[in-house]
């Protein structure tokens, strides 16, 4: 799931863009679910499913525009599918997405009515502050005249043993298949959008942030992992390089995720 722009301004509309890669000939998908959409107005929904090299690749573009400025947070959209290795009903989610509403300009007040209209919230607001302020010095002085007593030792208590719950045998998704995935979905959508969304989920393989640099990211690599190096310096160059160089660079990811994935 991406955004374009990522950083929309507020009253403008914008595109999110959810990209799917299923194996094999699907005609329909009908059952992803959508991001619940309370902080943005709808303006259109357009779907596609389209087949090559034996993958069915769906796209649904949603038309929306943000209402205020500020982070918007949304959750991942979600795929309910039948596993074809285990014949069980599973739920696949794609990236979560935060997007940056940007302000436009300021608008002077209309009239004095709305000056006085937006004043009085902010009064309402001082008002209650200085309350609970009162209230807690109050309970303060309360505390300290009445209630204050010498500590009593305690026999100290051992916490309880947390013991973390089973993990059900097939239902997480292996190194490989993780990285397969965010191949076929950058090879579906080759947008720098994309390429940032699968470099966090790369990432997140090694336990590392998108806002650790890259260097910090190599060092965490184990013996197990250092396969992984030639994509993430390919993924950070893919990221952040210039718009001339983008498709370069994004084939660049394409030939160090076939190093990866068998």
């Amino acid at each position: 799931m991406s955004a374009q722009p990522v950083s929309p301004e507020i009253g403008h509309t914008f595109s999110l863009r959810i990209v799917l890669a299923v194996r094999g000939y699907v005609r329909r998908i009908d059952n992803v679910t959508l991001p619940i959409l309370s902080q943005l107005a709808l303006r259109g929904d357009e779907r596609s499913i389209g087949h090559a090299n034996g993958e069915s690749i769906y796209r649904e573009t949603l038309t929306v525009r943000a209402e205020r400025t500020g982070n918007i947070e949304l959750a991942p959209a979600t795929l309910d599918a039948i596993d074809a290795r285990t014949g069980k009903a599973e739920q696949y989610s794609s990236n979560a997405l935060t997007i940056i509403v940007r302000g436009g300009a300021l608008q002077p007040f209309a009239t004095v009515g709305s000056a006085v209209g937006g004043f009085i919230p902010i009064v309402e607001r001082i008002a209650l502050v200085l309350a609970i302020a009162f209230a807690a010095a109050l309970l303060a002085a309360f505390w300290l005249l009445y209630l204050r007593r010498p500590p009593r030792a305690e026999k100290p208590t051992l916490a309880p043993e947390i013991v973390p719950e089973p993990v059900e045998p097939g239902k997480e998704a292996t190194r490989e298949e993780r990285l397969r995935d965010a191949a076929l979905v950058l090879r579906a959508e080759p947008t720098r959008a994309v390429v940032r969304s699968v470099r966090i989920a790369v990432r997140s393989l090694v336990g590392a942030t998108a806002k650790e640099t890259l260097s910090d990211v190599l060092s965490r690599l184990g013996e197990a992992d250092l396969d992984l190096a030639p994509l993430l310096r390919a993924l950070e160059r893919a990221a952040f390089t210039t718009d001339d160089d983008l498709q370069n660079a994004i084939r660049s990811c394409d030939a160090a995720f076939a190093e990866v994935v068998r």
